[in-house]
């Protein structure tokens, strides 16, 4: 197939375009493949709320109306009062004039008890404001296209039309978040969750869309022609929708399955052929799209709330640092292969049935998908990230950013953990670095990184961690440090568990060496140095590890995996202190020691006719292994263990796995 391109409605297109818009209530398929490119431009924002109109932009900055030309780099203050403002928008009139249209507080008194505001509206041409409503009320969110502004009045529903040629104001009706576009304006009705739309020459209502009581529209957009919306049901279950106004007898068409809601997000856009939204991912946010015509959906990176735009005209707009970036959605339409990069910078590859390995930048990142980890072909998109201003959100002191971080999506999840590994332009100088050097994922809802995983190979060039969740990962090193351990003969086996979080600090900021552990914490210790997947989320069957304890999750995980075993009653005593006997049973099963069923290990310790039958294999495989030594001459099975000595019996574990270095 040639793979010739051309620009088309804010696309790059390469190959030939097919397909038909799709038959109504069918499901838009992920067929075909989408990355974008970004390009960032020289016009700086200071604000929020940005819109655009062509060459025009309007924001909020310090809570007043600002107004920007992007091809002459004009600026202009529209409002100064210092009484608030809200929703600006821009538009065009029917005279070619860019029009700025907001809701302001001028004319009311601050505070939560006055909710009154009005719209105002002023010529970029003519340098004329005007306010625009005739009554005191909740007047909010105004629209405008062409000659006409349309707002809804709370809390009655009521919609207003402004004609700035005729200069007439008409009342609607009720109606909610009404929308107006290429002579109609659709809206909400006031006592259902169904959408109208208004014909302005005709006069007329007309219900375009009629769900049934149990559902209704939560928000949308519309662009004069087609409508973007979420639709939602009694039940918690969202889905995308969207509709094409110009068809003839215009039905709704599903872009997404109705699925329980989680974190949403208000941001979505249409334009000719494409929509795009926000959707909550694993702790960060990414933008989704969806081409209207071809019927495919898509991801398109990372995005913050605050970043987007939308649409304007046909290309796709965002804020980053402070400056506009128009980003160009490029289309591939040759045959899907299960393996097939196609030559973009943006870093965009399908894998298939079969597994395969995404990289960029020459393998600096790289993830390998195991066969089976898709159910069909997924496009995955792997990408530097510029965010630099989020590594200063570390999760605790000690940590240093490591120069590396990626943001990588897919449009299918996960089926199996795939293997995320950054490789280093200089191979790390000390055992020590090789140690503490980790990768970590950002969570945007909490705005703090959390640890993914580390292992290094042993040129020390190469870290690895095996995620399933997409998102931004970042190279950390991490040097913990306590001050009872300084001086201590396990300090540095405690300090490189830490920087691994394996083993935590207490309350108190020390790490308390002496103290026993508990079974609960040394479930989570072999749960983390086994680098197990997420897994069960809750304390397995155990009636006393309910899913709000702290450690539910890794004495979940370690049940499943079954390395431990509770108590009669279904009991785990998860605050009891480990015997050793305890300790060296749930190792041997964890690190699958080689068990035998007769042994002379034991014969040279003294108390070993106190190790009780059922542990004897596994105390007998620790013993032999070397990750467990006994105390002068005494296993002590029965004893309790402390806090440092399962430190240092972990830490021979990772030795014996070669994930840690000497030198």
């Amino acid at each position: 197939m040639s793979r010739t391109s051309m620009v088309l409605k804010g696309f790059i297109i390469l190959g030939l375009l097919g397909g038909l818009l799709l038959p109504a209530g069918q499901k838009a398929s992920a067929e075909t493949v989408h990355t974008y490119k970004d390009e960032t431009s020289s016009f700086a924002i200071n604000g929020s709320s940005v819109r655009m109109t062509g060459e025009h932009v309007v924001w909020r900055e310090n809570g007043q109306i600002r107004y920007g030309n992007t091809s002459t780099g004009q600026k202009t203050v529209i409002t100064n009062h210092g009484k608030s403002t809200d929703s600006p928008a821009i538009g065009i009139n029917g005279s070619g004039e860019a029009v700025v249209v907001w809701a302001d507080k001028r004319n009311q008194s601050e505070g939560t008890g006055n909710l009154n505001w009005d719209i105002y509206s002023y010529n970029l041409s003519t340098n004329t404001e005007k306010k625009l409503n005739d009554t005191v009320g909740q007047h909010r969110i105004p629209s405008i296209d062409g000659n006409y502004i349309v707002w809804q009045t709370n809390p009655d529903y009521e919609m207003h039309v402004y004609d700035m040629t005729a200069g007439v104001l008409t009342n609607l009706g009720l109606g909610r978040d009404p929308i107006v576009g290429n002579g109609r304006i659709v809206y909400k009705g006031a006592a259902d969750g169904s959408l109208y739309e208004y014909d302005i020459a005709a006069r007329t209502h007309e219900k375009i869309l009629d769900l049934p009581y149990s559902q209704y529209v939560e928000r949308f957009v519309f662009n004069g022609e087609e409508i973007l919306w979420k639709q939602r049901d009694m039940d918690g279950y969202g889905k995308y929708t969207f509709m094409d106004l110009g068809e003839n007898n215009p039905q709704p068409v599903d872009l997404t399955e109705p699925v329980i809601q989680g974190v949403e997000y208000k941001e979505m856009s249409i334009t000719d052929g494409m929509a795009v939204w926000l959707e909550a991912s694993g702790g960060s946010v990414v933008m989704k799209g969806a081409d209207l015509t071809g019927g495919s959906s898509y991801t398109l990176g990372v995005t913050k709330p605050s970043q987007f735009i939308g649409f304007n005209g046909d290309g796709l707009v965002l804020v980053n640092n402070g400056k506009l970036v128009n980003r160009t959605i490029i289309q591939t339409e040759a045959g899907l292969s299960n393996n097939r990069d196609d030559g973009q910078n943006t870093g965009g590859t399908v894998i298939g049935l079969d597994g395969g390995i995404v990289s960029a930048d020459d393998q600096a990142a790289s993830l390998k998908f195991e066969q089976g980890t898709f159910n069909a072909d997924t496009r995955i998109v792997l990408e530097k990230s510029t965010e630099t201003a989020l590594f200063d959100s570390k999760p605790a002191q000690g940590m240093t950013w490591a120069g590396m971080a990626w943001n990588w999506t897919a449009d299918a999840e996960l089926k199996k953990p795939a293997m995320l590994t950054f490789e280093l332009e200089q191979a790390l100088d000390s055992a020590d670095l090789a140690n503490r050097i980790g990768i970590y994922r950002y969570i945007e809802s909490d705005g703090k990184w959390i640890y993914a995983g580390g292992m290094v190979d042993s040129a020390w060039s190469k870290v690895h961690a095996q995620v399933v969740t997409e998102g931004l990962y970042a190279l950390f090193t991490y040097t913990p440090s306590f001050s009872d351990m300084k001086g201590h003969w396990a300090q540095s086996e405690v300090e490189v568990l830490a920087s691994r979080w394996i083993v935590n600090g207490m309350q108190t900021g020390n790490f308390e060496p002496k103290q026993s552990v508990t079974r609960a914490q040394f479930a989570k210790m072999l749960v983390e140095t086994a680098g197990l997947g997420t897994g069960q989320a809750g304390g397995g069957s155990f009636r006393d590890v309910p899913d709000g304890h702290w450690a539910a999750r890794w004495i979940g995980q370690a049940a499943a995996a079954g390395w431990i075993k509770g108590y009669e009653g279904s009991l785990f005593k998860p605050n009891a202190a480990v015997t050793r006997e305890e300790m060296m049973v749930m190792l041997a099963n964890a690190a699958r020691l080689g068990k035998e069923d007769t042994s002379d290990t034991l014969s040279g310790y003294a108390d070993a006719d106190r190790v009780r039958e059922w542990a004897k294999p596994s105390v007998e495989a620790a013993i032999k292994s070397g990750i467990i030594q006994g105390n002068g001459g005494f296993l002590n099975p029965g004893g309790t263990s402390t806090r440092v000595e399962a430190a240092a019996v972990i830490y021979r574990w990772l030795a014996m796995k070669g994930e840690v270095f000497n030198g």
